[in-house]
Parts: C-alpha cells; structure tokens; sequence
C-alpha cells in the first residue's frame, strides 16, 4: 500500500525531529516546518497529505490554519498536536475538518494510530470506484416508505385500500418497524389528507393526565384545570388520530375509547357536552394484543373494534433485501438535514448492514446511519465506519451454527476436537445436504442471511456435488 507523505508544523524542533525519525522509520517521506503558512506552501507540493499541526505557532493559530487546509480540497488528512487543549480549540478543530486531536506530550502509539486511521481514510478514498455505490440525490427528503421486497409490497397494497375508507384500522409490529409512518401513509393516501393528523403515544403520558389529553378537560374540572382545553379528538376533526402504544393504556379509559368507537361522541373530563368524533382511528401496539385480551389487561370488545383492518409491520430482518435502499434513502436525507456530502458507500459497507441482525428496525438502522455520517471524515461510508458503530457484529457469532452441532463433534479427546471454523463447515455443509440445496431453508434453519451463507460456501469451497456423493 502506497503511504502518504507527511508534513509536520511544529515550532518544537525537537518534537519535529523525532517524529520524522520515527515515520522515516516506518516508511515514510516526512517534511517538517516550524512556521505556519510555510507549511501551507509546502502543501502545494503534495497532490494529498497527512498534516501533523500544533495550535500555537509563531505566524498563526493551528486551528484557523485547518479552515485554509480544508479549502484545499478533502485530499488532506489533519491530526492536531497541543499542550493547551481546551474544550474550545477542540470543538473548532471537529468542525475546521480535523481528523484526530492528540495532547502533549506526545504518546506514539496514539500518533501512530492517528496516522494508521489517515491511511485508512486515504485507502477508502483511492479504492476502485467499482467497490463504492454512488448514493443519489433525493430532493423530497419527506417521509417515505422504502421497500421493494413482497412483504413491504403487500403493506403498501393494504395502505392503498385501507386509505380509501375511513375505516378503523391497527398496525401492530416491532419497536422502530414504522407504524407511524403506515398510519401517516394511509392519511396521506386519503381523501381528507388536507385535514390534521394528531399523533398520541399513550405510553408516554400518564394516565391520570392521558383522559384530559385525549378528549380535553373543562375549567376547573381538577386541580391545575385553570382553562378549558381542547383533546386530541377535537383536534383531529375530520382528519386521524393515531393512537400508538395502544396497548399501554388504563383499563378504564379503554371503556371511553370504546364509547367514542361505539357511539361516535365523547364529553371532556368534567363536562356533559356531548362532542361529535368525525376523525378516523388508527392504534398500533408492539405488544401481542391477544395475549393482553387473555390476560384481563385489554378489553376484547375493543380489540374487535380497533382491528377493524389490521396491518402487520414485519421486522427489518424479515425483509432485509430493502437494507440497501433504506441505507442509500437515509444517507440522502442525512446528507441534506445535516449539511454533509457522503457521496459512495462501499460494497462492503452495504454487506455489513445488510447482515446486522438490527433488533431496533428501520430506527435503529436511520440512527447508525446518521451517527456514521456526522463521524466521517471525507466523502464516503465504508464497512470500518458502521463496525466502530455496531460492535461485535452479532451475525458474527458462531454460537447459532454450534448450538445445533452434533454433541459428537465435542469429544473430550483433544485430539478429535475441531476448530471453529471446521465445525462452521461441516454444519453449513449438513444442512444444506438437508435442505437439498434450498438456501432459503437453510438461511432459517442456521439463523444467517442469504449473502453471508454466500460467503461461506465460497469461502469453504462447499459444493453441490458433495450432496449427491454423500448419497451414493
């Protein structure tokens, strides 16, 4: 690998001579200045640089010195150096484009990994353009849903019925699978779409507090009831209240709910005006409502009554084909919301997410999404970015593969205990003798996606014939 040169301004002398021993060492072809702006005009003779700045020099402030770097293009990577470093100069730093902030006295195993992180940076950026995808420029930004895979397609076929009645409907499914986003979709479709959309998480207000929001409260009703106000019903008018985390809500106030479905009217807390309720109903839970039914905690004449249609959100590892487009989607909308210009995401990248298990869905893939974006230094997103992120990818265990191992592969003799990457081979190669070959079934019997299953029969050279061999 090609490493970049490094330019050092330092007014330390000594600092500059030791560094550049030590990168000369290691490979490196090493200039060092003691003055600011001859260090910029020595940058001129480089196409790309790792810059190793002090704060405090002679003819100027380092920090200041990062915005000229930076107006150079992003072909230079900047590592601050400091014995005075404050939360200020530091935050400059961050947004002047610097790629690490290192204190004195220098530890050079920190300096070393700084400069380790700039060639990774500079790798990423001069890999062929064939292992990076252009993400596109979205100009409506708005709230999408993004799916092509047939369990997203059937949600979207049931949006497009459901928004042509005012019919009450639930969405259940998963933390962060986007029922909000299903229940915007159907008003949005519909043809009182121009009327509000009035969003209540029951599970965030309390209850005593949940009745007044909903149906609103008159004055002087109980303590702190200074004004009449409107509830969320009132509100809504002709157009949807989405009731989410239905599942949350107090028993008593489940037989109100039920009154207004019913009857189609409602009285604020402490009136006897009796108020119409034109608006639809959507409720969406993350709970099983049945067992709650079972369970005496929800009542069943209202489950009937708000399934009405009932839509299923199905979790991202359901559908994970979709990862790409959600990932691209919402690197487009960080781009635009946070002023960032990430421009490729690598292959790799994209394969890494596309394996995370993601327990927190859509959200918690938009959320690792944004963190990377705001982190990244440079133009594009690559695999390291999200792993830093991520952690141990847990799709990366081997505990799945060896709990459904046969007991005889563990044998106390040492000399019949087998690697893991052995027993990884033997049972990928097993159950797709099982399967007769079926990798879909596979997939769900090991617990790993389509494309890392790829993977290992590539990487272990597993192959069909061995099926039919064992056979014979």
């Amino acid at each position: 690998m090609v490493k970049e040169p490094i330019v050092i301004i330092d007014d330390d002398k000594s600092i500059c001579k030791t560094l550049k021993l030590h990168f000369e060492r290691n490979g490196y072809d090493v200039t060092t200045t003691q003055m600011a702006y001859e260090g910029l005009s020595k940058l001129e003779s480089f196409v790309s640089a790792i810059v190793i700045l002090d704060v405090r020099l002679p003819d100027a402030n380092g920090v200041e010195l990062l915005k000229e770097i930076r107006q150079k293009g992003d072909n230079y990577y900047s590592i601050i150096v400091t014995a005075f470093p404050d939360m200020e100069s530091t935050i400059k730093a961050v947004q002047n484009g610097v790629g690490e902030y290192i204190h004195k006295p220098i530890d050079i195993e920190e300096i070393d990994s700084a400069v380790e992180k700039a060639g990774e940076f500079f790798q990423s950026k001069y890999n062929q353009k064939t292992s990076f995808i252009p993400v596109p420029v979205v100009k409506d930004i708005g709230r999408q849903f993004i799916g092509k895979s047939h369990v997203m397609k059937e949600v979207f076929k049931t949006v497009g019925l459901v928004s042509m009645s005012k019919a009450t409907a639930h969405i259940s499914g998963e933390s962060g699978t986007g029922k909000e986003l299903v229940a915007r979709a159907i008003h949005q479709s519909s043809a009182n779409k121009d009327e509000p959309f009035i969003s209540v998480n029951c599970s965030a207000i309390v209850d005593t507090l949940l009745e007044s929001e909903l149906f609103g409260h008159e004055k002087g009703s109980f303590t702190g009831a200074i004004t009449q106000k409107e509830g969320k019903f009132s509100l809504a008018r002709n157009g949807t209240i989405f009731l989410d985390e239905i599942g949350e809500m107090d028993i008593n106030l489940q037989a109100k709910l039920l009154r207004v479905l019913q009857e189609k009217e409602f009285e604020r807390v402490g009136g006897k005006e009796k108020l119409k309720c034109n608006c639809r109903i959507i409720s969406a839970t993350n709970r099983n409502l049945e067992d709650s039914v079972k369970a005496g905690k929800f009542r069943e004449d209202l489950y009937y009554r708000l399934k009405v249609i009932s839509i299923h959100i199905p979790p991202l590892r359901e559908h994970t084909r979709d990862i790409p487009d959600l990932t691209m989607y919402f690197i487009a909308k960080a781009n635009q919301e946070l002023n960032r210009e990430i421009k490729y995401i690598s292959i790799d990248a994209i394969d890494t997410l596309t394996e995370y298990p993601w327990n927190g869905n859509v959200r918690q893939l938009e959320n690792t999404i944004i963190h990377a974006v705001i982190m990244t230094r440079g133009d594009r997103l690559t695999a390291n970015h999200f792993k830093s992120i991520l952690g141990p990818e847990e799709t990366e265990t081997y505990s799945g593969l060896m709990d459904n191992t046969e007991s005889e592969s563990f044998q106390n003799d040492e000399n019949t205990l087998k690697s893991l990457n052995e027993v990884e081979k033997d049972q990928i190669r097993l159950t797709l003798q099982h399967t007769k070959w079926h990798k879909g079934k596979a997939c769900q019997i090991l617990g790993i996606t389509r494309p890392r299953l790829d993977r290992k029969i590539k990487k272990y050279g597993i192959k069909p014939i061995q099926y039919y061999m064992s056979k014979a």
